[in-house]
């Protein structure tokens, strides 16, 4: 289930900081938290990501130095998906109790919240990243063992989204899917650094072809592809037929 957020900055001229997914994941959880505060609390431990988010969406924009990016448009767009109904409910609720939004020194007020459409889901299927998949291993470098952030042109990087993608179905549903395999071919990748809270996170935006096991694209879609996608990232929208002969073009 997926819903788009509204929100309108409260002064003129904000300047959204660049780095804001944490913000964003503690907003979402205190506006569950409001009406729910047993299934925050579930969120939060949690071993698998039951939800993620997109990029905040800003249509005009001018881009300051140093600071961020200062909002031109009368609003925003925030999109969140998760596999569970509950989830979204509680943060569509949560906003309705307290509209209020607050990501540093930026405000925002809740204007409209709706309900998207889900796509049709079939094989292949198009998609393009709302946030940047993000993929990470473990390797020995001069005899030190490092978590390494992987890229889509890194083999392992497949190796391990199948893995996460499995291991999060089966722990959702508590059972494997009835197809298991799936294949990627990435179209175009753009490499971005982003920093949750203190540590920076190297991951992909993306537009890519998806063929293979329906269970997972839909579980993908739902809380996104790859890891730490409650701190926004593995966001995902599928390209429609249209949309498709136009990025061909």
């Amino acid at each position: 289930m997926r819903i788009e957020i509204r929100l309108r900055p409260i002064e003129r001229d904000t300047v959204l900081p660049f780095n804001y997914n944490y913000e964003v994941y503690s907003q979402l959880v205190s506006k569950i938290s409001i009406v729910s505060p047993g299934l925050a609390k579930e969120i939060e431990t949690s071993t698998v990501d039951p939800f993620t988010f997109s990029r905040i969406m800003v249509r005009r924009r001018e881009l300051v130095p140093e600071m961020g990016i200062r909002i031109l448009s009368d609003e925003v767009s925030l999109y969140v998906s998760s596999y569970s109904q509950d989830i979204i409910r509680g943060i569509a609720e949560g906003f309705l109790e307290d509209p209020h939004f607050e990501i540093k020194n930026a405000s925002f007020m809740a204007e409209d919240i709706r309900v998207l459409k889900e796509p049709r889901f079939k094989s292949p299927l198009l998609f393009s990243t709302l946030s940047p998949i993000l993929v990470r291993t473990v390797k020995f470098v001069n005899g030190k063992m490092r978590i390494w952030d992987l890229y889509p042109n890194d083999d392992a990087f497949f190796d391990k989204l199948r893995k996460i993608l499995l291991r999060n179905y089966s722990t959702l549903y508590g059972k494997m899917p009835e197809e298991r395999d799936f294949r990627i071919n990435v179209l175009k990748f753009k490499p971005v650094r982003i920093l949750v809270k203190d540590t920076y996170y190297r991951s992909s935006l993306m537009v890519f072809e998806y063929s293979g096991s329906l269970e997972l694209a839909r579980l993908a879609y739902e809380i996104g592809f790859g890891e730490r996608t409650r701190y926004g990232f593995g966001m995902v929208k599928v390209i429609d037929e249209g949309q498709e002969r136009e990025f061909q073009e």
